[in-house]
């Protein structure tokens, strides 16, 4: 693990996308009010009043993940199952991947013996902290934030069920300002992508869950070993992040000098000379004349 410098300033407020910071604001018992209202903003139908939280090694994820990918999985004080999950890094097939932990939830429900296939609701719940991927048939290119899905009917959208739902949130499609902030889910979405950057508590946010999540975020309060861990949290995942953006401009690097090889080989065989080949390409005068 990477120790950060004990002088960096990791500012007035835990990042709670961070994964120390979500670990510690919604998957403890002593923060649990934070995530029931999460849970609510997004699924207020439910009406959550209690949780518990279960072990979620089987979803092959740990808080600590080098992908940043965590979860948190809970049963609402109803037997449903609600997982929270937040990705921060681009992955092909995240939206597959929630249909692949959704289904363990579900088949976890059957007995032994006999049974007569009465489910309780498996509700999912996805923050993407990247642009968004396409879904074929369907864009995020708009102005939404929340994308929601059930399993419906294909001529008239009846729901086949709503035992089954998946919502996901773009962090980096909420653009609102503070005080243009509507209800309590877009509250959270606005924490979640400014929480890191904030001094204080805006007065838009004075409702009694966010008086307790901002003090329990405050890092002037975290004891010193905490504050070590969640300083050492923040400086893995930046030394993540710069090695991936490192990988990816390599690979990009590496697919223009294929393209510069592919256009000189193409003026080669047009006779143009290597002199101006190199001039138009960038390339040195040996690499063309490497290529003959």
């Amino acid at each position: 693990m990477t120790t950060i410098d004990s002088n960096y300033d990791a500012g007035v407020y835990i990042d709670p996308l961070s994964d120390w910071g979500w670990k510690t604001l919604f998957g403890s018992d002593r923060y649990k009010e934070h995530l029931i209202s999460f849970i609510n903003a997004v699924y207020p139908e439910l009406g959550v009043t209690d949780i518990s939280y279960q072990n979620n090694e089987d979803m092959g994820d740990s808080f600590f993940s080098r992908s940043s990918r965590f979860d948190l999985v809970c049963d609402t004080d109803k037997g449903e199952t609600v997982m929270v999950e937040v990705q921060k890094a681009e992955q092909t097939y995240f939206y597959e991947r929630e249909i692949w932990t959704s289904s363990f939830k579900i088949r976890d429900q059957a007995p032994q013996g006999d049974w007569d296939y009465h489910l309780k609701g498996v509700y999912s719940i996805g923050i993407v902290n990247f642009e968004p991927e396409k879904i074929e048939g369907y864009s995020w290119d708009d102005d939404e934030f929340l994308h929601s899905f059930t399993l419906r009917e294909d001529r008239d959208f009846q729901p086949m069920t709503n035992l089954l739902r998946f919502s996901f949130i773009a962090v980096k499609k909420f653009h609102k300002k503070v005080e243009e902030l509507d209800n309590i889910l877009e509250k959270w979405v606005y924490l979640f992508g400014n929480m890191k950057r904030l001094e204080n508590r805006p007065k838009e946010l004075q409702d009694r869950v966010f008086e307790s999540f901002f003090r329990a975020a405050e890092i002037a309060k975290l004891p010193t070993k905490e504050l070590q861990i969640y300083r050492n949290s923040i400086m893995n995942e930046n030394d993540w992040k710069n090695a991936i953006n490192h990988a990816a401009e390599l690979a990009e690097e590496k697919g223009r000098e294929e393209e510069r090889m592919k256009n000189a080989k193409g003026f080669l065989s047009q006779g143009v000379p290597a002199e101006t080949i190199a001039k138009v390409t960038g390339m040195s005068l040996e690499q063309v004349l490497a290529l003959k």
